[in-house]
């Protein structure tokens, strides 16, 4: 299955007025402007303006791109876990583990996530990804947020899921713990 098809099962939480872009479609589009090095609203849409001929007849789109303000709102408000999810599927599929195959395992802090930060005990998002190191691929993601979840379950949570076995794991000294 391709990735526009899988994130086409993605339900567009939108209303259907005024709507002038596939949610799949902006999602494609941000993935090719990350994909080319640019991080942030802003620079996502300046990617699709420079690029808009060759987006709108690959997209088949009626609409000129998505504005920076447009980008905001969509993945603000979009279901990170359904996102998740299909992601995790399609990259499933293309990437079939090998026996003692080496893994590499690390959560990161998203930047500009973190809430309460003059507060001991504030909140920022971190994603988990699972690395196959050689072929340069990731396996697989999870979305945290640090006062609601821990990273050592999470991680857990994502092999079990992704059903790996027979692998060999790098992770941070954080996961070398007695109870864990």
């Amino acid at each position: 299955m391709q990735l526009i098809e899988v994130l086409s099962t993605i339900e567009d939480y939108r209303s259907p007025l005024g709507r002038r872009h596939s949610l799949q479609n902006i999602i494609i589009m941000s993935i090719l402007g990350v994909m080319s090095g640019k991080s942030g609203f802003r620079e996502l849409a300046r990617f699709m303006k420079n690029n808009e001929v060759e987006l709108r007849q690959l997209l088949k789109l009626r609409h000129k791109v998505p504005s920076h303000v447009t980008l905001t709102t969509v993945f603000k408000e979009l279901d990170f876990s359904k996102f998740n999810e299909s992601f995790n599927s399609w990259a499933n599929q293309y990437v079939k583990l090998q026996e003692q195959e080496l893994l590499s395992i690390d959560g990161k802090a998203i930047a500009s996530t973190t809430t309460n930060s003059h507060n001991s005990y504030q909140n920022f998002v971190s994603l988990i990804s699972i690395f196959a190191s050689k072929r340069g691929l990731v396996v697989g993601c999870q979305k945290i947020e640090n006062a609601k979840a821990s990273e050592i379950p999470t991680v857990k949570e994502l092999i079990e899921k992704l059903d790996i076995e027979n692998c060999i794991f790098t992770l941070d000294a954080l996961h070398c713990q007695k109870k864990q």
